[in-house]
Parts: structure tokens; C-alpha cells; sequence
């Protein structure tokens, strides 16, 4: 018969390895991390069971039963993960945007009932709307020339001060003018004088979407 030391030795362990893919509850994961190296050394009959439960758990392990405790089922799902082989890249691109897709004509398919219920509504005070404007069109003319001739000499007001200003309820922020550099010209003497790179900073890739209508999907593309 083996030690009983040998069961606490590896019950002792918690830093069990748990699969990132495998899809486990917090619970399980936990349960895994603590007692993983016991439950491995029993699977792989390194560790030999001592009781009735443990040698179920064995014969779960080797595909001879069913799972039905905790450990069990745990066992089962991390090592099916492991076991699994992780999907083609272009494989799972395609996935996903498949269900960006769903997620996507879903969007547009809500918002265009949303502009046709709109439309309906507005078309139904269209002509108070019309008039409303008619009535404000005279009045609000003139204020909107006053208000942008005001705007206009004092951004010049604030621009011959340099700097910001602050009266009644009016905030006038004063920013100075934005530095910006030649690119092109910057690669260009960046060949003779290559010392400059150490300056250059690449920012992060970025990928945009676009849904295209209707019809004949494009084939996949690399």
C-alpha cells in the first residue's frame, strides 16, 4: 500500500496548471488549482486510490465511467480542453466576425425601424414643424450674425492677448498653435543621419470594420 504522505505531499500543492482555454467556472478553476497535482497523480496512476471515491475518480479519468462529483466533472472538462486543438487562426477570424456580423445587421436592422417609426411620428406634426420654422426663421437670422460677428473679434481679442480668459459666463481657452512635423522629410534625413530613429515612436495597430450590403459575400481573404 503507498504512504499516505504521498497524498499529502500533493495535497499540499496548490499551483496546479489550469488550461486558459478550458471552460471552467470560478469554483472549478479553483478547485483544479488546489488540488490538480493530487487528482493528476491519480489519473495517471502515479498515486494510488485509497478509497472507493478515489478509484471512481480513476476509472472517470481513464474513460471508464461517468463523472458526477465535482472533481470528476473538473477533471473531465480540463482535460478535454487540453486534449482539444486550438482552432486555425483564419478559422477563428471567420467566427468571429460571422458573429460581428449577426451583431452588426442586427444594429442597422433596429435603427432602420427606429428612423421608419420616426419619420411616421414626424410626419404627423410635419406641418406645425414647418411653420415653426417659418415663424423663427426671421428672429433667429440676425442673432445668429450677431452672435458670430461677436465670436469673430473676440477670438481676435484673445489671440492678440495670448492667453485664456475668463468673464461672466464666457470661458475664451487660449491654446498656442499645434507643432507638427514633416514626416516625409523626417524619413529622408532620418537615411543619412540614422542616430534620429531613436526618436521615432510606432503606435499601436489598429483594425476597422465595414458591412457590406446584401449579396454575394467577398471569399475570405488572408
Amino acid at each position: 500500500m503507498q504512504d499516505p504522505t504521498d497524498h499529502a505531499r500533493l495535497l499540499a500543492r496548490h499551483d496546479y496548471p489550469v488550461a486558459v482555454m478550458a471552460q471552467l467556472t470560478d469554483a472549478q478553476r479553483q478547485l483544479l488549482a488546489r488540488y490538480g497535482h493530487w487528482l493528476e497523480a491519480l489519473a495517471e496512476g502515479t498515486l494510488e486510490p485509497a478509497t472507493a471515491e478515489q478509484r471512481h475518480f480513476v476509472q472517470v479519468a481513464h474513460g471508464e465511467a461517468a463523472p458526477h462529483s465535482a472533481f470528476e466533472v473538473t477533471w473531465v472538462e480540463h482535460r478535454r480542453a487540453l486534449l482539444t486543438p486550438p482552432p486555425a487562426p483564419e478559422v477563428d477570424i471567420a467566427q468571429r466576425l460571422a458573429l460581428l456580423e449577426a451583431a452588426r445587421v442586427a444594429v442597422a436592422a433596429a435603427n432602420d425601424e427606429y428612423e421608419m417609426r420616426r419619420a411616421e411620428i414626424l410626419q404627423r406634426v410635419q406641418d406645425e414643424l414647418d411653420a415653426l420654422e417659418v415663424a423663427f426663421a426671421k428672429r433667429l437670422e440676425p442673432l445668429r450674425e450677431e452672435n458670430a460677428h461677436a465670436e469673430e473679434e473676440a477670438r481676435a481679442a484673445v489671440l492678440a492677448y495670448g492667453s485664456s480668459f475668463r468673464y461672466g459666463r464666457v470661458q475664451a481657452a487660449y491654446a498656442r498653435g499645434r507643432v507638427t512635423w514633416d514626416a516625409k522629410g523626417l524619413a529622408r534625413f532620418m537615411e543619412s543621419h540614422p542616430e534620429v530613429g531613436q526618436f521615432r515612436r510606432v503606435g499601436q495597430p489598429s483594425v476597422s470594420f465595414r458591412l457590406h450590403p446584401p449579396g454575394n459575400p467577398d471569399p475570405p481573404q488572408p
